[in-house]
């Protein structure tokens, strides 16, 4: 966890604890009270952390296969391997994190902040730790090192993987969609079961006393 999210959850449990305090209660609670809040707080963001983790993860394999399709057609076109790379980042969404990542790379070769363009990608797997786009950046690191004239034919076979896992990845995202509107239809379905149930109970107890 990041020194800045610690520093939150101790900040968290210290407010709860100094109100606790104000509020006149027991300094057994007060201590209690701000050790579960700064607990709270860090499983809060560590949930959040990992979420965010998920869905960065899930955009590479979803903007993986165009981006691949690109390479192939540059380097048919005759485009050397990093060329072909920065002209299909260049013609992507840069708010996309594939595009944006692969873009920081080029800027840090340029910059002299990286050694070079394979040091960037080897980098930038290490980094994000994101099995695709690990295996996308080993598949280049390797063609740069020991030369492949079938990298074109590679990556189309790949992009056809990665569009068949993007397919399964929009239907497992349907169907999380789906039961997510389970939640509201069930809570409503509760409120008007209250409501019909709420006269007898109250006539009931009425006539209980």
């Amino acid at each position: 966890m990041k020194l800045n999210n610690k520093i939150v959850c101790v900040f968290c449990g210290v407010v709860f604890l100094i109100l606790s305090l104000i509020m006149g209660e027991s300094i057994p609670f007060c201590i209690g009270m701000g050790i579960g809040c700064g607990v709270l707080s860090f499983i809060i963001i560590r949930v959040t952390e990992q979420k965010k983790i998920r869905m960065r993860n899930r955009s590479y394999e979803m903007e993986l296969p165009d981006f691949m399709t690109y390479i192939a057609m540059f380097t048919q076109a005759g485009m050397g391997i990093q060329e072909a790379l920065e002209r299909a980042a260049n013609i992507g969404d840069k708010n996309k994190q594939l595009y944006e990542d692969l873009n920081q790379v080029f800027i840090k070769v340029r910059k002299g902040a990286t050694k070079d363009f394979i040091t960037g990608l080897e980098e930038l797997a290490d980094y994000r730790k994101s099995a695709a786009l690990s295996n996308f950046c080993i598949t280049i690191v390797q063609n740069m090192r020991k030369g492949s004239a079938e990298i074109s034919e590679l990556f189309t076979m790949q992009a056809q993987l990665y569009r068949n896992e993007r397919r399964r990845i929009a239907g497992k995202l349907a169907d999380e969609a789906a039961t997510l509107l389970l939640i509201p239809s069930t809570l409503v379905l509760v409120a008007l079961i209250v409501m019909l149930l709420a006269p007898a109970l109250m006539e009931i107890f009425n006539g209980l006393q």
